[in-house]
Parts: structure tokens; sequence; C-alpha cells
């Protein structure tokens, strides 16, 4: 008992303990009650596709939304009517949650949590919403990099931002913060 109670002191073992035991009730919640008993993801997908629209008519860029089934598409209006789909994987939902629950895993006040994990989010939704819409314009332009810039190029962008983020409130309001 002894070593285990040396294990449970170690603020790492501590962490990802906490983020893992979150993170499993979060998956249990998400795929057995969100998914099942709300249209959460439809609405997001939908968000993202209309940001998106907004953002790419401030540069004269014109597009229009198609709803398909479950996916919400964008397209360019000129030219070969190219487009991206926007679905449930895609539309940062996931992603909000993992930047929230290292937040509310890493020890810090509440106080400072609760204002955080809101703006934080709305940081990943726009920027999510900025990697939809240069999808969008390398779809039209250089649909030869699209894939490359999907599995890649944004996947790195927007977890980096997630990283940023996190680290920004390490270094700013957690306890490790007034420590140092």
């Amino acid at each position: 008992m002894n070593s285990l109670g040396t294990l449970f002191k170690n603020p790492i073992f501590r962490f990802l303990t906490l983020a893992g035991g979150i993170y499993f009730i979060w998956l249990f919640v998400y795929y057995f009650l969100i998914k099942v008993y709300t249209d959460w993801d439809y609405w997001l997908d939908y968000n993202i596709v209309h940001l998106s629209h907004y953002f790419l008519q401030i540069f004269g860029i014109d597009t229009f939304i198609n709803l398909d089934g479950s996916m919400v598409m964008l397209f360019v209006t000129e030219g070969d009517f190219r487009s991206v789909t926007v679905g449930d994987e895609c539309n940062g939902f996931k992603l909000f949650s993992i930047f929230s629950i290292f937040v509310i895993a890493f020890p810090g006040p509440w106080k400072k949590k609760l204002w955080f994990i809101p703006l934080g989010i709305i940081f990943i939704h726009l920027a999510n919403v900025m990697r939809v819409s240069a999808l969008m314009l390398i779809q039209e332009y250089h649909p030869e990099y699209l894939d490359f810039n999907h599995l890649y190029t944004f996947t790195i962008f927007v977890y980096g931002i997630i990283l940023l983020l996190w680290y920004w409130y390490i270094k700013r309001f957690s306890d490790y913060a007034k420590k140092n």
C-alpha cells in the first residue's frame, strides 16, 4: 500500500489518472447520450460550415451550403463546384472535450477554469472554421494538396492550438503558475 500511496502523490500520475477517468466518462456520455439523444454534432457541423461560408465571403469567395443527410457540405459557387464536407469527426466537439479535460485535470482554481475553458473552446472553434475555410480554398484551387493538408497540416495546426492554450493555462492560471 505504501508504494501505491507514493504513486498517487506523483502529480503526473494524478493528472493522467484523473484525465483518463474523465475521458472514459466523457466517451460514455458522448456515445450513449449526446450522440443518441441530441443533434449536437449536426448543429456543430452546420455552424462550422455556416461560419466558414461567411468568412470566405469576406474575401469575395462565393459559396453555398448543402445539407446532405448527416453531413453538411460547403461548395464554391463558381468553377467545378468543388466542396468540403463537415461531419461528426471534423466538427471539433471531441477536441473541445480533450482541451476541457486537460484543464480540469490540471491543478488550479475552479474560478479560473470556469472562464478559461469556454474561452479556449471558442478559440478552438474559430481555428476549426479557419481550417475548413482553408480546406475549401485548397479544394478549389489545388485539390491535389487536399488530403495532405487535411490529414497533417491542419491536424497539427488545431492540436497545436490546444497545446498552446493548455500551456498558457498552466503558466498563467494553474497552481503550478502560483509556485513559480
